[in-house]
This record gives C-alpha cells, sequence and structure tokens, in this order.
C-alpha cells in the first residue's frame, strides 16, 4: 500500500464529508484533526488523524485510499 504523504486542500473537504457520512465525529485538537469514531466497529478504525500541514497518519492514510476508490481515483 502506497502512504499518502500529503492531502489536497480540496480532496481534504471532500473527505472530510465523506468521513463524517461514515460515522466519524470529527475533533480538531492543537494542530491536527482526529477522526472519533461514534459507534464501535471492528471495521472502523480508531486514532486516524491528519496534521496542520495535510499529512495522514497509517490509519487515516487506509481510509483516504478507500474514499479514492470510492471516487473513482485510484
Amino acid at each position: 500500500m502506497v502512504k499518502n504523504k500529503r492531502i489536497e486542500p480540496w480532496m481534504s473537504v471532500a473527505f472530510l464529508i465523506w468521513i463524517r457520512y461514515l460515522g466519524y465525529r470529527i475533533v480538531t485538537k492543537g494542530f491536527c484533526t482526529e477522526f472519533i469514531p461514534t459507534y464501535t466497529s471492528k471495521n472502523l478504525p480508531r486514532g486516524a488523524s491528519i496534521d496542520h500541514l495535510g499529512r495522514l497518519n497509517k490509519q487515516a492514510s487506509k481510509l483516504f485510499v478507500e474514499f479514492k476508490g470510492h471516487l473513482g481515483v485510484a
């Protein structure tokens, strides 16, 4: 799997809308945006975040790859 190093601003907005639709709560803490699942499920990874420079951590990168698959951009 290729790690996404940075996320473009226009893709970031669409990604956050999609994350919200999946059932995540979006919380901004300091310089990063965290995704907290609203309900417990094995299919919703925990601990995903995007820092202020647009870099994704491992869990957010997995979600972003799935997001790009839904867009057909893969």
